[in-house]
C-alpha cells in the first residue's frame, strides 16, 4: 500500500486522497478496519458522497464505503450514510436499505425519533419505515445481508 495508513488515521482531515487512493484505502479497511476507523470512514463517505453528487453511477468505493461505516455499529451514523444514499438517482438506488440500520433496526429507529430537530429526520423516517413494512426486516436479517455484501466485496 503506497498511503500510510497509520498517518491516515490520525490526520486524515489533512491528506488529499483522490479516487484511487480511496479505493485502495477502502480496500484495506474491509480487511483490518479497526474500532477507531469510524471516523476516518465517516470521512472517506462523504468525499464519495460528494464525488457522487457530480457524476453518474454508483462505485464500489462508495458501496464500500457505506459498508465499512454500517459495520462500525453507531447510530449516529445513520445521518451520513442517509446523505450517501440520497447523493444521487444511482445511488439511491444502489445503497441497500439495509445499511441505513447501523445500530439495528430499535436502536437507529430511536435515535431518528429522538432528533426531532434534524432536517432530514421526516424524510428518513419515511424510509425506513416504508423499507421495513416492504421487507419486514429483522436485525438478523439486517447482519446476514451486511456480511454477505462483505464476501462480495472481500473476494480476491
Amino acid at each position: 500500500m503506497s498511503i500510510d495508513l497509520d498517518r491516515l488515521r490520525t490526520d486524515f482531515a489533512n491528506i488529499p486522497l483522490d479516487e484511487s487512493d480511496r479505493e485502495e484505502v477502502l480496500h484495506f479497511l474491509l480487511r483490518e478496519r479497526r474500532d477507531g476507523d469510524a471516523d476516518l470512514l465517516r470521512h472517506l463517505l462523504a468525499a464519495e458522497t460528494a464525488a457522487h453528487h457530480e457524476g453518474w453511477g454508483l462505485s464500489e468505493s462508495m458501496v464500500l464505503a457505506a459498508l465499512l461505516l454500517a459495520e462500525c455499529g453507531r447510530e449516529e451514523d445513520v445521518w451520513t450514510l442517509w446523505e450517501a444514499k440520497n447523493a444521487s438517482f444511482d445511488t439511491m438506488a444502489g445503497i441497500d436499505g439495509f445499511l441505513l440500520f447501523p445500530a439495528g433496526i430499535a436502536g437507529t429507529t430511536a435515535h431518528v425519533i429522538a432528533n426531532e430537530n434534524h432536517p432530514e429526520r421526516g424524510d428518513l423516517m419515511t424510509y425506513l419505515s416504508e423499507y421495513l413494512e416492504y421487507e419486514k426486516l429483522t436485525d438478523d436479517d439486517i447482519r446476514e445481508h451486511i456480511a454477505g455484501l462483505r464476501s462480495h466485496y472481500a473476494q480476491p
